[in-house]
């Protein structure tokens, strides 16, 4: 791979990476406060420590009360906490080899893009892990580099007070502007954002499991259906859940998270999980990171009950069966991995997103200006 490619994929990369950072509420530098960090900054490995990346804010804030505090405790082995575990910030650490942090929690686009130009991740030793904490995860998030965490999604999001009791319950309906009349929101090709190339091919009828490779074309021309009624391309969760309350729109896409926050605080809106878009976020150990405390520390943050407390508080989907049987009453039903919200959603092809990223956001900022 060239360096001009290395760079644009990293680019890529990191602004797929403040994505889906954006779908939460915090910015960088509060990310970087709620961890007690000043960034930049450079820690470097001893026998005693261990240093974890997450993404800050809500998250980590509960992963530090309910698993890095105890875990420190009761192993003796500091915890050094980072954030933004940006792709380039991996590459760049392994490759100077001073590592910043040894486990992170990312997605597998990341993984699988940056170990297309090299080796940066080390594999996962299963045998040091708990069977009580791997056997509610499906086998095929049980990778070689990676262990799934948590998933999160992109769904229909709608106004419950615009359609007479009715709401869209699939992308056809979205783009069904006289039997769902309103404004639209999808999202933009900004910020780390790209097309809704996938939904728009389930409006015009294609099966999910028939979306990849994405038929660029036919894509674009089903957004030509429903351009003149989007009000708004979207590129934060900030922004779109204030389209939805604000009533702006009526219906178009949202994460799922950021639209039931909403309407728990009262807001007339909702989601349907049909035809939604499933993502999700994986356990990774860095080259190089000492194996022995970074498998410990894994193996910690995979257990059940820590998961049960995290996940009973942050709108994430566990990847665990367990730990979402253990969730309280009626919690499961509102996270994108409870199965049947799950079955109704497709699991986005990141391979296909990393080599067609590129052209697609430049089709799409042509098309734009038409």
């Amino acid at each position: 791979m060239s360096v001009d490619r290395e760079k644009m994929r990293l680019s890529f990369l990191d602004q797929m990476s403040r994505r889906r950072f954006l779908a939460g509420s915090t910015s960088l530098a509060a990310a970087a406060a709620s961890a007690g960090l000043v960034l930049p900054r450079r820690a470097f490995a001893q026998a005693d420590t261990i240093r974890f990346c997450s993404w800050g804010g809500a998250l980590q804030d509960l992963q530090r009360t309910h698993v890095l505090t105890p875990f420190q405790e009761a192993s003796g082995i500091r915890v050094v906490e980072d954030s933004l575990p940006f792709p380039s910030r991996i590459k760049a650490m392994v490759d100077s080899g001073n590592l910043e942090f040894d486990v992170v929690e990312t997605d597998l686009l990341t993984q699988l893009t940056l170990e297309d130009m090299g080796e940066y991740f080390e594999p996962i030793d299963y045998s040091m892990l708990s069977p009580e904490a791997l056997a509610g995860i499906p086998d095929e998030l049980k990778m070689d580099k990676a262990v799934g965490y948590f998933y999160w999604s992109y769904n229909i999001g709608f106004r419950t007070d615009k359609f007479g009791g009715a709401s869209p319950q699939s992308w056809a309906d979205v783009w069904d502007t006289e039997k769902f009349p309103g404004e639209r929101t999808l999202t933009s090709a900004d910020d780390g954002q790209y097309p809704n190339l996938e939904f728009a091919l389930l409006a015009d009828g294609v099966a999910k499991e028939d979306l990849y490779p994405i038929d660029i074309d036919r894509a674009f021309a089903s957004l030509d259906k429903i351009k003149p009624s989007v009000a708004k391309w979207w590129s934060s969760g900030s922004e779109v859940v204030q389209l939805f309350t604000s009533g702006e729109v009526t219906t178009g896409s949202t994460y799922s998270g950021r639209i039931l926050t909403a309407k728990d605080e009262g807001a007339p809106v909702d989601l349907s999980w049909n035809d939604g878009q499933a993502s999700l976020d994986y356990l990774m150990v860095v080259k190089g990171a000492p194996m022995e405390p970074a498998m410990k520390l894994l193996d910690a943050l995979l257990k059940v009950q820590p998961q049960i407390a995290i996940f009973n508080e942050y709108a994430g989907g566990p990847a665990n069966s367990d730990v979402l049987a253990g969730l309280k009453p009626g919690r499961a039903a509102v996270l994108p991995s409870d199965p049947a919200n799950l079955s109704k959603m497709y699991v986005q092809d990141s391979r296909w997103w990393a080599d067609n990223f590129g052209t697609v956001v430049d089709r799409f900022h042509e098309w734009s200006l038409l």
